[in-house]
Parts: structure tokens; C-alpha cells; sequence
């Protein structure tokens, strides 16, 4: 079975263009996303769709692409659709979200779809703390169930079109 992990024999380019590729791919995903708006009131509470790229890459590629691709949707994406405040609430987010799904999946005790909820979680615990420090702790309080219940369900999902993508892409991908 080949990996599809860069090794010190993949090109700079190589990496510089499959990395390249799936930020376009979460960017792009992140703004469909943008099209079709949730029918919830709460501020935050959205599928997550550019997150199919960073699980992807934590699966096959490892953590520290995965912590690339976060920083360059973040990045991008509030270049392209938001503000500075955005940007602190995703990153913060994101970060959490990364962190807690690169340890999850370093563990091998929670499934694709496990390890997606967890990082649906606290992808939106880390932007409650950011809205608890630069807004309202009350704001944060309010908006925590809601939230909370948002990451599990949104995290499912996400995890199910993972696995799905990682069972579906064959292993090592095209040779050049």
C-alpha cells in the first residue's frame, strides 16, 4: 500500500502544488458553503465544508500539513469573504479544532467520523473563548448549547464525507 505522505524524495514542487490545490479546494468549498446558508439564527453555526480538506489531509497527509492547509483557509478565506474579527474568531477555532483532532487521530482510539465531531466541537469552543474575550462572555454563554450541539452534528457529517473521500481516492495518487 503506497502513502501519500511527502517524503524528503517529494519535490518542493510537488508539495508546493498539492498544497495549493486542496487550500483552492477548501476555499472553494468554504464558499458554496457561503451560497447555501443554514436556517439557524445563531451566529457561527455552519457545516464546515472547507474542514473536509484539513481531516483529509490530517489522514493522509499528517499534522503538519493539515496545520498548513487550517492556516491558509483561515488566511484566505478572510481575505476573500470576511474581516479582522472573522479572522480571530476562525483561527481561534481552527486552531483548537486542528489540535484536538491531530491528537485524536495520533492516538488511534477515535474513528474518521470521531475524531470529526471532537474537532466540530472545539472548533466552536475556541470561537466561544474568542467571543467571550473580545465581545461578551454572556454572548459565549448563550450561543454554547447551540453550538455545542452544532459541532456534533456538523462534525458527523463532515466525518461521514471524509471517510467516504478516504475510502473513495486511492492511496499514493497519480506518480508523475
Amino acid at each position: 500500500m503506497n502513502d501519500t505522505r511527502p517524503t524528503s524524495s517529494t519535490s518542493p514542487a510537488r508539495r508546493a502544488a498539492l498544497y495549493g490545490a486542496l487550500t483552492a479546494l477548501a476555499l472553494v468549498a468554504g464558499y458554496l458553503e457561503m451560497l447555501v446558508p443554514l436556517p439557524v439564527t445563531v451566529p457561527g453555526v455552519k457545516l464546515g465544508l472547507g474542514n473536509v480538506v484539513v481531516l483529509f489531509a490530517l489522514e493522509r497527509l499528517g499534522a503538519r500539513p493539515a496545520a498548513f492547509l487550517m492556516l491558509a483557509k483561515v488566511t484566505c478565506s478572510t481575505i476573500l469573504f470576511a474581516n479582522p474579527q472573522t479572522f480571530a474568531f476562525s483561527l481561534a477555532g481552527g486552531a483548537l479544532s486542528w489540535a484536538v483532532m491531530a491528537l485524536a487521530h495520533k492516538s488511534g482510539l477515535f474513528s474518521t467520523i470521531a475524531t470529526s465531531v471532537l474537532g466540530g466541537i472545539a472548533h466552536n469552543a475556541g470561537q466561544l473563548i474568542m467571543v467571550a474575550l473580545l465581545l461578551s462572555p454572556q454572548v459565549a454563554l448563550v450561543n454554547a448549547p447551540v453550538l455545542a450541539l452544532s459541532g456534533v452534528i456538523c462534525g458527523a457529517a463532515i466525518g461521514v464525507a471524509v471517510r467516504s473521500l478516504v475510502a473513495a481516492v486511492p492511496q499514493g495518487g497519480p506518480r508523475a
